[in-house]
């Protein structure tokens, strides 16, 4: 009777094994084929990037703004990239600004296997700044269709902030750092 339940057990495990092997291969064919059960995201790093900005109010001096862009890791060839994007500064508000009263648009500059520039907008600032604080605008996205396979870059570029129904430009104040890339596969 022992030698039945092993035979049993060994059929039971041999049918597990089997199930197991054959949900991995399947999850390998699909990622192989480019059909992932999910895209992957790039790590998001954030960069710093020296900004001089004109209009009423703006600072005089050069200013960092520490930009965050999250890209997905791959796409197909033709595919598009969904960006989104944080931007924060350590410059102090003078008075308190209420949620969502800045808003923002970042221009990304495409590199390497892409060329020209997409903007993404929907910045804000989703809570309360409290006077002496430095200000995050969150939400900014984009979406960029990527037509050549290699790798493609984003770089920061000029900015605009919008506060209290005044406009602020900032320009990009020597180069900046990429913030993220996405490989662009061949069909």
């Amino acid at each position: 009777m022992n030698a039945a339940i092993g035979s049993r057990n060994t059929v039971i495990g041999n049918r597990h094994r089997a199930r197991a092997a054959a949900a991995a291969a399947f999850v390998a064919a699909l990622a192989s084929a480019g059909l992932g059960l999910g895209a992957p995201s790039a790590a998001a790093d954030t960069v710093s990037v020296s900004y001089t900005c004109t209009g009423p109010g703006a600072p005089s001096d050069v200013q960092s703004l520490q930009v965050t862009v999250t890209a997905p890791a791959s796409v197909p060839q033709g595919g598009t990239a969904d960006l989104t994007l944080e931007a924060a500064t350590q410059l102090k508000v003078p008075i308190s600004v209420p949620a969502q009263a800045v808003t923002g648009e970042l221009d990304l500059a495409l590199g390497g296997a892409a060329s020209g520039t997409v903007t993404a907008t929907g910045f804000t600032n989703p809570d309360p700044v409290p006077s002496g604080s430095g200000v995050t605008l969150t939400g900014g996205t984009a979406s960029v269709k990527l037509d050549a396979a290699g790798t493609t870059t984003f770089t920061p570029g000029t900015a605009k902030v919008h506060v209290f129904g005044v406009t602020v430009e900032c320009a990009v104040s020597g180069s900046a750092p990429v913030a993220a890339s996405t490989q662009v596969t061949a069909e």
